[in-house]
C-alpha cells in the first residue's frame, strides 16, 4: 500500500499529518509526495545552482538544507520551485514570474493540483500557477499526479517490496481527482476507483459524472461515493 500525494511537503511531514488524523503507519507501507520528488529532482539536477521558492512558509522543509543557493527574485534563479501560492490570487503571481518565463527558467511544480478540498473549503494550489507560467512560455516540470514521476517511484517501491517487477494489472489506484488520480492511472494503464465525495462532489451534484469525465478525458474503472475499505 503506497499513499501517493500531490502534497508539496516532504514524506515525513505527511506521515505526521496522517498520524494526527488517526491513520497509523500500520495502515500503509510507504508515502510518496510531490514535495519529496521535487527535492530529489533538485538534488539530482540543480546541485550548486540558484533557486527561488514560491510558496508558503509551511512548505520550507522541501527546499531547506540542500546544496543550492536561494535567491530573493525569480528572475535571478536557475530554477523556480513552486510549492504553493503566496496569497490567493493567481494573477498576482504573474508579474513576479514574467521575466523568468521569458528567459525559460524551469519551474518545478511540487503540487500539480489546481484546487484541493480541505475541511469543506476549496484552496487554489501550485498547479494553477504552473499552468499560467507554461502559457507564458516557461518550461514546467510536473512532479506529481498525473505526470510519470510518482508512478515511477511507486513501481520502484513495489518492485523492492515484492522482489520482482509488479505489473500494471496487479495495481489499483484510488483517488478523487479526475485530472490527477484517474487521468494518471489511465496513462499508466492501471485500473482506478474514483471517490465521488471529494474534489468534484459539488460538480457531480450539479452536472452528473458524464460531462466531467468527458471534460477531463478520464474514465475510472470503478466508482465509490466514499472511501470505504
Amino acid at each position: 500500500m503506497a499513499l501517493v500525494s500531490n502534497s508539496p511537503r516532504r514524506a515525513f511531514q505527511v506521515r505526521e499529518q496522517l498520524q494526527a488524523l488517526g491513520v497509523g503507519e500500520d495502515a500503509y507501507d510507504t508515502v510518496i509526495t510531490s514535495g519529496e520528488l521535487t527535492r530529489s529532482h533538485l538534488e539530482r539536477d540543480f546541485q550548486g545552482q540558484k533557486f527561488y521558492h514560491l510558496g508558503p512558509q509551511e512548505d520550507r522543509a522541501t527546499v531547506e538544507q540542500m546544496d543550492l543557493f536561494e535567491v530573493d527574485h525569480a528572475d535571478e534563479a536557475d530554477v523556480i520551485v513552486a510549492t504553493g501560492l503566496v496569497g490567493r490570487d493567481v494573477d498576482a503571481h504573474m508579474p513576479l514570474l514574467a521575466k523568468a518565463a521569458q528567459n525559460r527558467r524551469p519551474l518545478l511544480c511540487a503540487n500539480p493540483d489546481r484546487v484541493v478540498r480541505h475541511e469543506g473549503k476549496m484552496f487554489i494550489c501550485a498547479g494553477a500557477v504552473a499552468d499560467r507560467y507554461e502559457a507564458m512560455g516557461g518550461p514546467v516540470v510536473w512532479l506529481g499526479k498525473p505526470a510519470p514521476p510518482p508512478y515511477a517511484a511507486s513501481r520502484h517501491f513495489f518492485a523492492e517490496h515484492a522482489g520482482r517487477e509488479v505489473s500494471a494489472s496487479e495495481q489499483l489506484i484510488i483517488g478523487d481527482g479526475l485530472a490527477t488520480d484517474i487521468a494518471g492511472a489511465a496513462r499508466e494503464g492501471i485500473a482506478s476507483i474514483l471517490i465521488e465525495h471529494g474534489v468534484h462532489h459539488a460538480d457531480f451534484l450539479a452536472q452528473g459524472i458524464e460531462p466531467l469525465m468527458k471534460q477531463h478525458r478520464a474514465v475510472p474503472a470503478y466508482r465509490m461515493e466514499f472511501l470505504q475499505w
